[in-house]
C-alpha cells in the first residue's frame, strides 16, 4: 500500500459482510431500467453511466451493449432531425426553453444531450450541454468496451488452447444473442465501431470548453449534476469527469491497437491532471476547490462540494490504487506505469489524502456527508431552503462516490462509517433508496426508489470488494478468501 501500513483486515472483512447484503438486497433494483427510477422516467445520460456500469457488472452485458448503442445514436448533430430544446436551467435564458436551431446544434455538435425524453426529442439543461453527461458516458462505455474485448479475448486464447468450440443452439439465449449480435446490438467489437467515432467526436466537442487553453474546462451556470447550485467557472468535479473520459478512451483505444490516438487522450488527460494542481489546488484550505467566475451567482465562493472526491476517483482510475482498472497494452506502457498501469504521483496522492480529510472535517455534519459544505446563498430556477435538495443534504448517490474515493486509499474505517449512512434501516427502506435526505429531520425526498443512488454505490462496492479479495489473496496465499 502507497503508505506502508497494511489495511485492517478484520475491518474490510466486516465491510465485506455488509456489502455482500447490500448486493442482494438492491439486485432487483438495478435492471428495471437505465432512467432514475420513480417519477424520473426519461433517460439522463450521466445518471445512464452509472447504471450501465453496474449492470455490466451484474452480467447484463448485452442489455448494457444495447443501451451503450441507443444512447450515442441521440448525439447532437446538425444532421439529426431529433428535436432538441435547451436553456430550461440558465439565468442568462431567464430559466426558458428554446428549440435549439441549425447553428446551436453545430456548436453544441459531439454532445450527448442531458436528457433522452423518448424518440425524436431530447433536451440540454442549461445553455449548453453539460459536461458531464458527455464526459461520463464516454468513460463508462469506453470502460465497458475495454473490459469486454479483454475478457473476449480472454475466451478466445482458451478456446484456442483447447482446441474447443461454442455452437449455439437456435433455441438457446446464446443463440437469440447471436442473431442480436449480427445487427451490431450486442456484439462488442461492433458497438465499438459504432459508438468510437462518437466517442471521439465527443471529445472534440469537451475539448473546444477549453476556452483559454489552460487544460480546464470551462462551464456555465447549471451544467453539470447539481442543477440548482448554479456554479460557473473551472468546476473540480467537472475536470473529474473530463478525465476519467480521456484515461478509459485511452485504454479503449490501446486495446484496439491505436496507439497513436491513446497516447493523444493520455497526454489531455495528463494536461489535465497538471492543470488541476497547478490552478484549483488550495493550499489554504488544503484541498482542491473551485475557480468560480465573476458573473457567478451562487455562492458561497469558496464552497467545499462533496463531489469533489469524484476528482480522487479521476486520478486513481488505472492506477494501481483502482482494483477494476482497464490498463493500456504492455507493449505500450510509458514510464512509472507497471502491468499497464500508472503508480500515483506521491505530490498527487498528498494532496488527494488531504483533500479527503478536508471534506470530512468540513463537510460531515455529526457524521451525515452532506453535498454541501454550508447552507447556499442563491439556487435556481428553484429557490431551495437549507436542507432542501441540493442545500446542506445527504445524497446516496455522492456518498457513493466519496466513499470509492476513500477506499482508492484504503481508509477502510471511512468507508464504514459512510456505508453504515447508506445501509441504514431507519427507515422503511434503507437510505441507499431515496434520492435525497434532510439531514435534520433524517426525513427523505425526491423519487424512489433512485437507481443511480443505488447503482453508483453498487459499483463502488463493486471496486471495493475486488480490492478485499486482492488483499486476502496477497496477506495469507494458499488460504480461504475473505468472502
Amino acid at each position: 500500500m502507497l503508505d506502508g501500513s497494511p489495511p485492517d483486515s478484520d475491518s474490510w472483512i466486516s465491510f465485506a459482510d455488509n456489502a455482500n447484503r447490500f448486493l442482494q438486497k438492491t439486485q432487483e433494483h438495478v435492471l428495471q431500467g437505465i432512467n432514475p427510477g420513480g417519477i424520473y422516467q426519461a433517460i439522463w445520460c450521466r445518471d445512464a453511466a452509472y447504471i450501465l456500469k453496474d449492470w455490466f457488472l451484474s452480467a447484463n452485458i448485452d442489455g448494457t451493449m444495447q443501451q451503450i448503442y441507443q444512447i450515442w445514436s441521440h448525439q447532437i448533430s446538425p444532421a439529426s432531425l431529433e428535436k432538441l430544446v435547451y436553456g430550461r436551467g440558465s439565468p442568462e435564458m431567464k430559466f426558458l426553453s428554446e428549440v435549439a436551431k441549425e447553428d446551436e446544434q453545430k456548436e453544441f455538435q459531439g454532445a450527448l444531450p442531458t436528457t433522452i425524453y423518448q424518440a425524436g426529442f431530447s433536451e440540454v439543461y442549461g445553455q449548453n450541454p453539460d459536461i458531464d453527461s458527455t464526459a461520463l458516458m464516454i468513460s463508462t462505455s469506453s470502460w465497458i468496451l475495454a473490459r469486454s474485448l479483454r475478457d473476449r479475448q480472454s475466451l478466445s486464447e482458451s478456446l484456442s488452447t483447447s482446441g474447443g468450440m461454442v455452437i449455439a443452439s437456435e433455441h438457446s439465449s446464446d443463440y437469440i444473442s447471436a442473431l442480436l449480435s449480427k445487427v451490431g446490438i450486442t456484439d462488442p467489437v461492433k458497438v465499438a465501431e459504432f459508438v468510437l467515432p462518437r466517442m471521439l467526436k465527443a471529445v472534440e466537442y469537451l475539448s473546444k470548453r477549453d476556452i483559454d487553453n489552460d487544460g480546464l474546462l470551462e462551464q456555465n451556470h447549471n451544467e453539470d449534476w447539481m442543477d440548482t447550485v448554479i456554479r460557473a467557472g473551472k468546476i473540480v468535479y467537472s475536470q473529474a469527469c473530463w478525465i476519467l473520459a480521456l484515461s478509459n478512451l485511452s485504454s479503449l483505444l490501446s486495446k484496439l491497437g491505436r496507439d497513436d490516438e491513446s497516447d493523444k487522450m493520455t497526454r489531455l488527460a495528463d494536461k489535465a491532471v497538471k492543470a488541476v494542481d497547478w490552478n484549483l489546488w488550495s493550499e489554504e484550505d488544503g484541498c482542491y476547490l473551485d475557480i468560480q467566475e465573476t458573473h457567478h451567482i451562487g455562492g458561497p465562493y469558496r464552497t467545499l462540494t462533496q463531489d469533489v472526491s469524484l476528482y480522487v476517483v479521476a486520478i486513481t482510475e488505472n492506477t494501481m490504487n483502482d482494483s477494476l482498472r482497464v490498463t493500456r497494452n504492455t507493449s505500450n506502457n510509458r514510464e512509472g506505469e507497471e502491468d499497464g498501469a500508472k503508480i500515483l504521483d506521491q505530490n498527487i496522492h498528498n494532496r488527494s489524502s488531504r483533500t479527503l480529510d478536508a471534506i470530512r472535517a468540513r463537510a460531515w455534519k455529526d457524521k451525515w456527508p452532506l453535498v454541501t459544505e454550508v447552507e447556499l446563498k442563491a439556487t435556481g430556477p428553484w429557490i431551495l431552503k437549507p436542507y432542501e435538495y441540493h442545500n446542506q443534504t445527504f445524497w446516496p448517490w455522492t456518498t457513493g462516490i466519496e466513499m470509492l474515493a476513500r477506499s482508492r486509499f484504503d481508509r477502510v474505517e471511512e468507508c464504514n462509517i459512510l456505508f453504515s449512512k447508506l445501509a441504514s434501516e431507519g427507515h422503511p427502506h434503507i437510505h441507499a433508496f431515496y434520492e435525497w435526505i434532510n439531514p435534520i429531520t433524517d426525513q427523505p425526498d425526491g423519487s424512489f426508489p433512485f437507481r443511480t443512488g443505488i447503482s453508483g454505490i453498487r459499483t463502488a462496492i463493486s471496486d471495493i470488494v475486488e480490492k478485499i479479495k486482492k488483499i486476502s489473496s496477497s496477506s495469507s496465499p494458499g488460504s480461504s478468501s475473505m468472502l
